[in-house]
């Protein structure tokens, strides 16, 4: 037991000498599976903005706590209509990175989401609506990333793919492997970040 309390106190020791922060940002290519009324749903534009904090455990594997500003969503065309829904979630990804080869790096990890706000646009050719409806969402959303990048220098080069979990709505449930095909965020980020 004092073997394992001391490997233990050893790794915080090393994460605490070993720790670098930075800035990370980019842009998100986004949307929400489909639901029986979202038929033709098309990938939004968004970006991403936030800090972040890299903790080397040893030579090949760290730990990369973040905290995002991320703008998600999704268009879709609907009668006649265009609609775009904005989502934009304050997001705490949690990721840990293996570095095979120096420099190279692949990423996985789980994020937590809370909703800070959303926009609903609906275009036709004779109108435009915009709403803001955040009771109609979850604040809450958890997803996972999947990812890649290249170090050089202070900075790095990325792409990661975001899998939705839980339903972005209020109404009905949600199953894990989504049988009731819910609305779930999935995402394409692409950036780059800057330790200091």
């Amino acid at each position: 037991m004092k073997k394992i309390f001391g490997l233990f106190g050893l790794t915080m020791m090393s994460l605490a000498y070993s720790q670098s922060f930075g800035v990370k940002g980019g842009l998100n290519v986004s949307t929400i599976s489909k639901d029986n009324g979202w038929n033709d749903t098309n990938a939004k534009i968004g970006y991403f903005a936030g800090v972040y904090m890299h903790a080397s455990v040893n030579n090949i594997l760290s730990i990369q706590p973040e905290l995002i500003y991320n703008n998600m969503g999704v268009k879709y065309e609907n009668a006649n209509t265009i609609h775009t829904l904005n989502l934009n979630y304050l997001a705490m990804p949690v990721m840990f990175q293996f570095e095979p080869i120096p420099r190279l790096y692949f990423e996985a990890g789980p994020q937590f989401s809370y909703l800070v706000g959303n926009k609903n646009k609906y275009e036709s050719s004779n109108k435009t609506i915009i709403e803001k409806d955040k009771d109609a969402y979850n604040q809450l959303d958890l997803s996972a990333g999947l990812g890649l990048g290249f170090r050089f220098n202070n900075m790095s080069v990325g792409a990661r793919y975001l899998f939705g979990f839980t339903d972005i709505k209020k109404s009905g449930s949600t199953s894990w492997n989504n049988d009731d095909k819910q609305l779930r965020n999935n995402g394409l980020q692409i950036g780059f970040q800057y330790g200091f």
